[in-house]
């Protein structure tokens, strides 16, 4: 049997509440070459810096929690009051790139320019610069670990190698899962082949993952989007499950850099895994 995670406040188990915050900004990097005439999903998604983020706002401030919020650079530009509000609200500011651009996709330099100009704005709101990234749909790049280093970033919450936070150099991983990103549940413009989930649907295997954390002793890393879950029916879902989570009182909730912070502060020894940089790219 494996050892136990030390879990903040010696909790049996932890819950990250973390929405990225990134509007219209990927389907501007899509389709940034061939710009659509059609608008149905520019506004669909434009709802969440518009009203959606102001619904989680309210929900998160009901609930009593801080939650982290992954901006990329040009929706704080373009929505700047509404990340402001964000901010005042006391949640943390994280990257998210500058308009959703995958790390792979971009050169060193490309990406060491637009993350310094995206850390460069968020800094300015939060006044300090953020210390986390989130990469773009989960697609992560080798090479950018360096870049974030360097950038002083100290944690990255993109990968799934294990459900406890983890090292890769010299960065904190604080994982994710598909299973807890809402995307994958609400997401729908008109084409995909199934119909959004429901409120409820969601919920219930969201519930189960809180379960299955206890038992385990591991972390669920809920990544949400405004212009999704802050739909009035959804957020309040989302509500309902941070009230069964403080219920419990065995779960530690919290943002995702103040967990990076904590598995810094443990040091050695630490009974999780320790990736060299060197090893995380495609097998020689």
């Amino acid at each position: 049997m494996s050892s136990p995670y030390p879990w903040p406040q010696g909790r049996r188990a932890a819950l990250c509440v973390t929405f990225d915050f990134d509007g219209e900004s990927p389907q501007l990097w899509r389709q940034r070459d061939e710009p659509p005439q059609d608008v149905a999903e520019l506004e669909q998604r434009r709802y969440g810096p518009r009203r959606g983020v102001q619904h989680v706002l309210d929900t998160l401030d009901a609930a009593g929690i801080r939650a982290t919020f992954f901006v990329p650079g040009w929706i704080a530009h373009t929505y700047r009051s509404a990340v402001q509000d964000v901010h005042d609200a006391g949640h943390e500011l994280a990257l998210h790139g500058w308009r959703h651009e995958p790390p792979a996709a971009l050169t060193a330099a490309e990406l060491r320019d637009s993350l310094t100009r995206a850390s460069d704005l968020l800094g300015e709101i939060a006044g300090r610069r953020p210390a986390g990234y989130r990469s773009p749909s989960f697609r992560m790049a080798p090479a950018a670990f360096e870049v974030l280093a360097d950038l002083g970033v100290v944690y990255d919450s993109s990968l799934m190698g294990d459900d406890r936070p983890y090292r890769i150099g010299d960065l904190v991983e604080v994982p994710v899962d598909w299973a807890t990103d809402d995307a994958v549940y609400y997401r729908y413009t008109g084409a995909e082949s199934r119909p959004p989930a429901g409120a409820d649907a969601l919920h219930a295997a969201w519930s189960a993952e809180l379960e299955g954390a206890r038992a385990a002793g591991t972390l669920v890393n809920l990544t949400m989007h405004p212009w999704l879950s802050g739909r009035p029916a959804r957020i309040r879902r989302l509500a309902d499950l941070i009230h069964t989570a403080r219920a419990c009182g065995d779960v530690w909730i919290g943002t995702v850099g103040e967990l990076a912070a904590h598995h810094l502060a443990l040091g050695t020894g630490v009974p999780v895994t320790e990736v060299p940089l060197d090893t995380i790219g495609w097998p020689q």
